[in-house]
C-alpha cells in the first residue's frame, strides 16, 4: 500500500511539473483545478452512479425484504445503513457508491430475482465491506491521474491536428503534459487496476465474514458470472458505466492478459479466496 501511495504521488507530482516550470502561480491554478475536480467526484459520484444505471432510491415500503436485510447487516456490522436502490435491469449485479456519508447499495432485478436470500445476503454485504473500507475514495483517487492523462492526450491530438496560432502558444506546456501522459495513462491504469482487483478482494472477505456464509458468496459469484456471460449487449451495455464499482465486470474474461487489465479478479480467483475464508472459520480462527 505504501509503494502504491507512493506511485500515485509520482504520477500526481508529474502532471503539474510542468505548470509549475512556467510560474507557481500556473502550478498552483492547475493544483486548484485538479482539487476542484476530486472535490466534485467525492460529493457527486453517488448520485451521478444511480443515475447512470437508471437506479432509483427505494423505501421501506417499496422493498420491505431488502430494507430488512440491510439493516441487520448494518447492526451486526456496527455500519451506518446506506441508501438503498434499484435498478430495473434484468442483469443480476450490485454497486456501492459514496465517498461520504453512509453512501448508497444499488442492486438490480435480476440480482434480486437470482439469487436465494443468502446469496443476496452475502452480494449485498460484499457491497457493505466497500463502503466500510472507504475504498471508493482510494479507487477515486488513484484513477484520476489515468483521466487526466487521457484527456491531455486527447486535447494535444486534436489541436495538433488543426494546427493555428493555439498549438504555438500552448506548445511550451502541452508539449511536456504529453510525453508525460503517455508514461503515465499506461502505468496509472495497470496500477488503479490492480488496486481495484485488490479491493474487490477485500470486499469478498469482508462480506464473507459479515455474513459468515462466504460458501453462499462463492455461490452467487458462480451464478452471476453465468447470467452476465449470457446477457444480450443492449442489457450489458446498461451497466457499464459502474463496472467498477459492480459486483461483477460487465465482461468477463478468464485468460491472464484480460484478467491484467479487468478491473475484476477472475472467478476462480475469488472462490479461492472464499474457501479458504470458510476453512478459518470452520475452525474458529475467523
Amino acid at each position: 500500500m505504501l509503494l502504491t501511495m507512493a506511485l500515485l504521488g509520482v504520477a500526481y507530482g508529474a502532471l503539474l511539473v510542468p505548470f509549475f516550470m512556467i510560474s507557481t502561480l500556473w502550478g498552483l491554478v492547475a493544483a486548484g483545478c485538479v482539487a476542484a475536480a476530486l472535490a466534485a467526484q467525492y460529493f457527486f459520484v453517488d448520485g451521478l452512479a444511480l443515475r447512470a444505471v437508471g437506479g432509483r432510491e427505494v423505501t421501506v415500503d417499496q422493498e420491505l425484504d431488502l430494507h430488512v436485510l440491510i439493516d441487520r447487516l448494518c447492526l451486526s456490522a456496527g455500519l451506518p445503513k446506506p441508501r438503498v436502490a434499484v435498478s430495473e435491469s434484468d442483469v443480476p449485479n450490485a454497486f456501492a457508491a459514496g465517498c461520504r456519508g453512509a453512501g448508497a447499495v444499488c442492486v438490480t432485478r435480476g440480482l434480486m430475482r437470482r439469487l436465494d436470500v443468502h446469496e443476496l445476503e452475502t452480494v449485498v454485504g460484499h457491497e457493505l465491506g466497500h463502503l466500510a473500507h472507504r475504498d471508493s475514495t482510494v479507487a477515486m483517487i488513484a484513477l484520476f491521474p489515468v483521466m487526466l492523462a487521457g484527456l491531455i492526450l486527447g486535447f494535444g491530438a486534436r489541436l495538433a491536428a488543426g494546427g493555428g496560432f493555439l498549438l504555438v502558444l500552448l506548445a511550451p506546456v502541452l508539449l511536456p503534459l504529453m510525453l508525460i501522459s503517455v508514461v503515465v495513462y499506461p502505468f496509472g491504469l495497470l496500477l488503479g487496476l490492480a488496486l481495484s482487483r485488490h479491493r474487490e478482494l477485500c470486499a469478498d472477505r469482508t462480506g464473507s465474514l459479515f455474513t459468515g456464509r462466504p460458501g453462499a458468496l462463492s455461490s452467487a459469484l458462480a451464478k452471476l458470472t453465468e447470467a452476465i456471460e449470457g446477457a444480450k449487449l443492449g442489457e450489458v451495455r446498461q451497466l457499464r458505466p459502474v463496472t467498477a464499482l459492480a459486483m461483477l465486470p460487465m465482461r468477463v474474461g478468464r485468460l491472464d492478459l484480460l484478467a491484467l487489465l479487468s478491473t475484476h479478479p477472475v472467478l476462480e480467483r475469488r472462490q479461492k479466496q472464499l474457501d479458504m475464508v470458510g476453512q478459518r472459520l470452520a475452525s474458529g480462527k475467523g
